[in-house]
């Protein structure tokens, strides 16, 4: 399940990386387009605002799992590895539960513009719900990744009845 997971989680990455440049040539030709009266779309804050929320949220699981997330460390090379694995693990599952509410809202809002058929206030007039939703597919796989790693942790942590803990392989 790890490794099912793994790949998941880089290829939503890779596919947000992707998203960002494609998004970013985007912008480009419309900002110039609308400065040098060349063809321009007229919806690039829409445009922009779902790719940045979709490809950031699609995104995150992989930056967890990599330690790619901004993490302050100040007192924890004072602490031993034991309680730096304790605290990791503890870190872990705040980080479980703040994914997991993410998840749960995310798809009630997105349930919820799809009950009512909302729509974006623009040109476009983009049914919401279809946004939320890849944002919320982002949330949930971040919490199934937060929770796998939480579990591997905890299995580092928690010594085994026979055997003396090893360290924990992810530092979160």
């Amino acid at each position: 399940m790890e490794a099912a997971i793994h790949r998941l989680t880089e290829g939503m990455a890779y596919l947000s990386g992707a998203a960002f440049l494609i998004l970013s040539f985007y912008m480009t030709w419309d900002v110039l387009g609308r400065k040098f009266g060349f063809p321009y779309s007229g919806v690039t804050d829409d445009v922009s605002g779902y790719t940045l929320a979709i490809a950031g949220t699609w995104a995150m699981a992989h930056a967890l799992r990599t330690g790619g997330h901004v993490r302050i460390d100040v007192l924890m090379p004072f602490f031993s590895p034991r309680v730096r694995e304790v605290l990791a693990a503890w870190g872990l599952a705040m980080a479980t539960v703040f994914t997991g509410m993410l998840t749960y809202y995310s798809w009630g809002l997105a349930q919820e513009s799809f009950d009512m058929d909302a729509r974006g206030i623009s040109m476009l007039q983009a049914p919401l719900a279809v946004p939320q939703a890849l944002v919320a597919i982002g949330f949930t796989i971040l919490t199934v990744q937060a929770v796998l790693l939480l579990v591997l942790a905890l299995t580092n942590v928690v010594p085994k009845q026979d055997a003396a803990p090893t360290p924990a392989t992810y530092d979160v």
